[in-house]
């Protein structure tokens, strides 16, 4: 291969390639200005806005399950024997 054939080669990779990305920056513009703008979403894992509590009150939210700190499992050791 000579050096114009790889440079053309490039160039055409390139320009495809620089196609693609105006393809997607397009599309994404064009889906965001269908979604209505709105705020940031809500926070996973908090609360919302409540009403201020009395000094002193405590809260305990979103309490995980209680689970076993270990599995009982009725497993056996297998014994193995050695092939010579």
């Amino acid at each position: 291969m000579t050096l114009l054939t790889l440079l053309l080669a490039a160039n055409g990779a390139l320009r495809t390639i620089l196609v693609l990305v105006i393809i997607w920056l397009l599309l994404r513009m064009w889906n965001r200005s269908r979604t209505p703008a709105a705020g940031p979403g809500p926070r996973r894992g908090w609360p919302g806005p409540e009403a201020p509590r009395p000094r002193g009150e405590v809260r305990i939210e979103q309490v995980e399950p209680s689970r076993p700190h270990r599995p009982t499992t009725d497993a056996e050791d297998a014994d193995f024997e050695e092939i010579k």
